[in-house]
């Protein structure tokens, strides 16, 4: 329900200051993280959704992620084969690789679970700092939009 407002206004926005979403310089201001501008996705994500109104639930999802990714074919928006878009292994796949190599080491108990930790760390040490970061903001009350942003400015800062 919050990620439908966040659509609606998203697109209210761009209703209403068209000559801002048109400008040249919003796709230079996109960040690198983001292969297609937000305007642009919302615009796919509606127009998907009008195509599948009939369906729900993990249909839905499937048939509006093809849908999206089909409106975009020179870019990879979504995780496929254990791979992120850009590039690194997705957080289950790398759950479990790790498991297959705790497991090859018969390890029980607080060793074993200290051992996958581990691993992830290893493995993803982004993921890892979001981790710690969320496990900071959530110590100091935070919920809501004040925790994730508290989250991207900790993961920014652990970056730099």
């Amino acid at each position: 329900m919050i990620r439908f407002a966040f659509l609606l206004a998203g697109l209210v926005l761009t209703a209403s200051f068209p000559a801002v979403a048109q400008s040249p310089a919003a796709p230079a201001a996109a960040s690198a993280d983001e292969p297609v501008p937000r305007a642009e996705r919302a615009k796919a994500r509606q127009d998907c959704l009008a195509e599948h109104v009939a369906l729900s639930g993990e249909d839905l999802r499937a048939a509006m992620r093809d849908c999206i990714q089909a409106k975009f074919p020179g870019v990879q928006l979504y995780a496929r084969d254990g791979v992120t878009r850009d590039g690194k292994p997705t957080a289950v796949a790398t759950r479990a690789a790790c498991k297959e190599e705790v497991d090859g080491r018969n390890l029980t108990g607080s060793t074993r679970t200290a051992a996958l930790v581990a691993c992830f760390n290893a493995k993803r040490p982004d993921l890892a700092q979001r981790a710690e970061c969320r496990k900071e903001a959530r110590g100091k009350g935070l919920d809501g939009d004040d925790l994730r942003k508290a989250i991207d400015a900790c993961a920014r800062e652990a970056r730099s």
